[in-house]
């Protein structure tokens, strides 16, 4: 991992740049052999990587050694695919000459952007990190990465950033395959800025994958930021999910000391009286929740700063004070007041829960709003199919994954995967971060029309 300066950073992209052209050119199983190598080599260094990442971050052990295996899951599971030549997508039509018009003989591929800007994320030092899913994907695509390491854990990135490289060079690819960098802010406008740089993978806040999205906006030829940002992940409890949903909920939304992106942090239920005990029973569950160590401290102030500052707002009621980072958080607002306030509708980072109680099914319906998320849950029981059923158009519009009487915090990684939702939960709404349809984001495509044999014959 290199320490840089804004004018050191032209060499490193220009070395990705020259990487480009192999990388778009080697033979499926050689690139497959390069995902698959990474990920034995972060499997055999583990033992290693955990205890640095847990003195960094505060993360448990369990935590990071599932978060490290998911890490190099992900890597096999590209390798897989890469092998397969799932990401050339050949789609070729036959000529028809005696058409009228003749028909040309096409075929339409896929090719890779060219080297990718990859942001480290604070909350998963692996997953999401230096050889994190934005690492893996773009490299089973055929692109190189050049990585921007996050501050919150240096030592456990450089590791990581060590080991790809090492990879990358026993096997003979070209040292602009991989790079890790770490500096200042004009370091990462510079990369995003860099006309070199094809695309940008970002993890993190709204405000800062938003600054990334605008600077690629206003380069001379704008490039692709496939952005996770803001996301608040409602869940809508009908009356036949009501009974143990607090059970559920407040483990939920203190897992991680709630440093989740799938954290729900709104909860919608129609007033009752299994509601209002619902309600006591959460409560009863945030004050007996441990508080837990965050992430940075950063992190910290915010968390605090946001769930009083949400607590403050009109019509909000305090029902867990949080006084110190890392403690769990609770309050209550009426559906008409959530409606009103769009601030009540912006993330709290971290474990705090905003309760909206409804009057009626129909003001539950009002609240959907309009406002993306990565997921949605609806937990529902006998007797509510119809209330389903008109509920989930509208949740559709506003959640790219939604749950049925579960909790989102876990996010499953296979074909089936979808990690991305309508702005602010993520800039591109047609895409996933994660799972097996990831490298499509770093993939462009490209037809041939009338090409000779040698020409098509490598597609």
């Amino acid at each position: 991992m290199l320490e840089i300066q804004l004018s050191e950073l032209d060499a490193v992209i220009r070395r990705a740049a020259d990487a480009a052209p192999f990388l778009r050119t080697v033979e499926g199983n050689a690139l497959a052999d390069l995902l698959d190598g990474i990920a034995a080599a972060l499997t055999a260094a583990k033992a290693e990587i955990v205890p640095v990442a847990m003195r960094e971050t505060h993360l448990p052990e369990a935590r990071l050694n599932g978060e490290c295996d998911r890490t190099a899951g992900q890597f096999r599971n590209h390798a897989v695919d890469v092998r397969a030549g799932r990401f050339k997508q050949v789609d070729s039509v036959t000529a028809i000459p005696d058409r009228t018009p003749p028909r040309p003989r096409i075929s339409r591929f896929m090719i890779p952007l060219g080297p990718v800007a990859v942001f480290g994320a604070s909350n998963f030092p692996l997953a999401y990190s230096v050889a994190g899913g934005d690492t893996a994907s773009a490299l089973a695509a055929g692109c190189p990465v050049v990585v921007k390491a996050h501050p919150a854990h240096p030592e456990t990135s450089r590791m990581v950033a060590d080991i790809v490289s090492a990879q990358v060079k026993s096997l003979g690819f070209p040292e602009g395959t991989f790079q890790c960098v770490h500096g200042d802010n004009s370091v990462s406008l510079g990369l995003v800025e860099h006309p070199l740089i094809k695309g940008v993978g970002f993890t993190g806040s709204l405000r800062v994958g938003r600054l990334l999205m605008d600077a690629a906006a206003k380069r001379p030829v704008p490039i692709p930021v496939f952005a996770e940002m803001g996301s608040v992940n409602p869940i809508f409890v009908l009356p036949g999910g009501v009974a143990g949903f607090a059970d559920g909920y407040i483990p939920s939304l203190t897992l991680g000391v709630g440093q989740f992106c799938t954290n729900p942090g709104i909860v919608l239920g129609i007033d009752s009286p299994e509601w209002t005990a619902a309600k006591v029973r959460m409560q009863e569950l945030a004050v007996a929740a441990p508080a837990g160590k965050m992430l940075t401290p950063w992190i910290e102030e915010s968390y605090v700063r946001l769930a009083q500052s949400t607590c403050r707002q009109e019509g909000v009621t305090t029902l867990v004070e949080v006084q110190n980072p890392g403690q769990a958080g609770l309050a209550e607002v009426s559906g008409a007041e959530f409606i009103k306030n769009s601030h009540l509708q912006e993330e709290v980072f971290g474990p705090f829960g905003l309760i909206v109680t409804c009057k009626s099914f129909d003001e539950m319906l009002a609240c959907v709003g309009t406002q993306g998320n990565l997921s949605s849950s609806i937990h529902f029981g006998e007797g509510d199919q119809h209330l389903v059923e008109i509920l989930l158009p509208p949740v559709e519009q506003i959640a790219g994954r939604i749950v049925f009487n579960g909790f989102p915090t876990g996010v499953e990684v296979c074909e089936a995967t979808q990690h991305g939702g309508p702005y602010p939960a993520s800039s591109d709404v047609r895409f996933t971060s994660v799972g097996n349809h990831a490298p499509e984001r770093w993939l462009r495509p490209v037809a041939y029309q009338n090409a000779p044999d040698f020409v098509t014959a490598g597609l």
